[in-house]
């Protein structure tokens, strides 16, 4: 259950206002299902009663909360039946101050977020749990979403928890860590002959079309909504003093616009008075908000996606408008980054300070490794870099860079040949 100072917050009670429309402002009932805009067709925002949420929270209530994301920020998220949430133990992600690579980049206080720790190895298991809540709260019994592996992974995990049946649909070169995920977890797996992009908008028709619940990136409106809880975590695992930068990886954008989106609550609820400045990190081969940030455009040209950083390779970010606005009202810059800068900072990672990400989780290193080449992020910055999702997701991938062993035999004369008897 939920407290406040001297009282019970009773399990149905919830600060939703509504879902509004981020572009028009048109307003939409939380309690039906409302994918997007319908005057514009533009993705939905959920609004809260924060005077109200005010008056039951505090900092220090909030530090003295041992439970799940979901349900120690129970207030600020769009939860209407607590007795509903399918949790997995997901959030509460160690805050790795990494000093040792921070020291060799020259940056002064450098974090990990460190969310290859969650139960299916990625961030996605902070939106996915509440995505799974509303699909019960609506009383769906099909749950359906397109992914390049994660999504679907972390989707299928909860759908089992929560006893719905899951339907997945995802791209021919999906990762096989992520694959057998999907299908360890129950789901129904479709795997298209095609990229991510062409995976989202069959699984969009096919939602319509059977009634399954849309659990899309972006597409669901509640999904963000969980990833707040990323940052809040953050406010709280430093202080209520956040760092200078937050850097993140950008696919669809969710990511970005919901760190920001629990920042400025926490701000507005007056528990931190400063807000971070967000960095959006893309592959060069799936840059499409970077190249539009930097020429400040209105709207984004869709691109075919190549990159190794498959978590990342979208062509077209379905939650563009949010991420947009995320870096605008922050103060924030976009840099795009090589598959080998990317291979480079995985590997510095994981060698430095023990943390195995996947290619996109290590993107935002590599990028902030280039921020402070050119100046832009100064070496006595605090920052915070996001790592979405656990190296074995994607265990192919740091081969390309490293060098196969070669088998021996199993004698001290053939050791003796190795450069390893040579330490």
């Amino acid at each position: 259950m939920l407290w406040s100072d001297d009282k019970c917050i009773s399990l149905a009670i919830s600060f939703v206002k509504s879902l509004r429309c981020v572009k028009c402002g048109t307003q939409f009932d939380p309690r039906k299902v409302v994918y997007s805009c319908q005057s514009c067709g533009e993705r939905l925002d959920v609004t809260y009663d924060y005077e109200a949420i005010g008056d039951r929270i505090s900092k220090d209530v909030i530090a003295g909360r041992q439970e799940a994301p979901c349900l120690k920020y129970g207030l600020l998220l769009p939860i209407f039946d607590f007795n509903k949430v399918p949790t997995l133990g997901e959030g509460a992600t160690p805050l790795v101050h990494c000093r040792r690579l921070g020291e060799e980049l020259k940056v002064g206080e450098l974090y990990v977020k460190d969310e290859t720790r969650n139960p299916t190895g990625v961030f996605k298991d902070r939106a996915t749990v509440i995505a799974a809540n509303k699909a019960l709260e609506l009383k769906k019994e099909v749950v359906s979403i397109a992914s390049t592996g994660n999504a679907a992974a972390s989707m299928a995990a909860y759908a089992a928890k929560a006893s719905l049946t899951c339907i997945v649909f995802v791209p021919e070169d999906t990762p096989v860590g992520k694959l057998s995920q999907s299908i360890a977890y129950g789901a129904k797996v479709v795997q298209i002959k095609g990229n991510y992009d062409q995976a989202y908008d069959l699984a969009v028709e096919a939602s319509n079309v059977f009634g399954w619940y849309n659990c899309n990136p972006a597409n669901n409106p509640f999904r963000t909504e969980g990833k707040k809880t990323l940052a809040y975590e953050i406010c709280e695992q430093f202080d209520w003093v956040p760092p200078d930068w937050v850097i993140v990886p950008v696919g669809n954008g969710c990511n970005l616009a919901g760190i920001w989106k629990g920042l400025k609550e926490f701000n507005e609820l007056d528990f931190i008075s400063q807000k971070p400045r967000m960095v959006a990190i893309q592959p060069t081969g799936a840059d499409t908000l970077v190249s539009a940030f930097k020429q400040k455009a209105e709207s984004f040209a869709p691109i075919i996606p190549r990159t190794i950083a498959g978590a990342l390779a979208i062509g077209k970010p379905r939650n563009y408008l949010k991420a947009m606005k995320s870096l605008k009202e922050s103060n924030g810059i976009a840099e795009s980054v090589t598959d080998e800068e990317i291979l480079q900072a995985q590997s510095l990672l994981a060698r430095t300070e023990g943390i195995f990400s996947e290619p996109g989780g290590a993107a935002p290193l590599a990028g902030l490794i280039k921020l402070v080449r050119n100046g832009v992020i100064d070496s006595r910055d605090r920052v915070c870099c996001v790592a979405t999702g656990n190296g074995l997701k994607d265990p192919e991938a740091p081969l390309r860079i490293a060098t196969k062993p070669t088998p021996i035999a199993p004698t001290v004369e053939a050791l003796r040949l190795l450069d390893v008897a040579r330490i």
